[in-house]
């Protein structure tokens, strides 16, 4: 959606916008790598405060990137694409944590027979969300706008950050982990 976006709405090239969303990538590879060691190191396991802790910095990427991105850096009415990249990348760093981070710990909460079986449910809502979300998004932007699917996506950050609290302090049990 990103692409569009930029294109839509900055009037960038495709080129441009697809620069721009390569971006997204090289925060979540930089964002993934940082949420496993911050909750290995800092968290000493624990995976949940991380995924909240990322949640709600994609809450305020996604927001910085509908509200500054383009729109408010303008120089002779053309957006500044150093901007947009800078909320992108932060948006993939915050994104790419927790989508990492939720399967390492569905498989280190259950039992070790079970950690496949565990990280697959998990997957599969994950990608049944992401298969689910294309028409809805679409039509959403094609009746709101742009301002409404953010809105939607940032809603959607700040429910994951909420379902999260209540398992804060949990983690890996060590009587049900594979010994190394």
């Amino acid at each position: 959606w990103t692409q569009l976006y930029l294109v839509e709405t900055h009037a960038y090239s495709l080129k441009l916008a697809a620069f721009c969303v390569c971006t997204f990538e090289i925060g979540g590879f930089f964002g993934s790598l940082t949420s496993g060691w911050l909750s290995d190191q800092i968290f000493k396991g624990r995976r949940n405060p991380i995924n909240i802790i990322f949640s709600l910095g994609s809450v305020l990427s996604l927001f910085c990137l509908s509200l500054f991105g383009g729109y408010l850096w303008q120089v002779g009415g053309y957006s500044l694409p150093i901007f947009d990249m800078t909320f992108i990348f932060l948006s993939g760093f915050f994104i790419f944590g927790p989508q990492m981070l939720i399967g390492v710990a569905a498989a280190e909460m259950s039992h070790k027979n079970a950690a496949g079986t565990a990280t697959g449910f998990a997957g599969c809502f994950a990608y049944m969300g992401a298969a689910f979300a294309g028409g809805p998004l679409g039509l959403m932007v094609q009746r709101w706008g742009w301002g409404v699917f953010f809105t939607g996506c940032i809603m959607s950050g700040i429910a994951a950050a909420v379902v999260l609290i209540p398992i804060w302090s949990m983690k890996t049990n060590p009587k049900y982990m594979a010994k190394s």
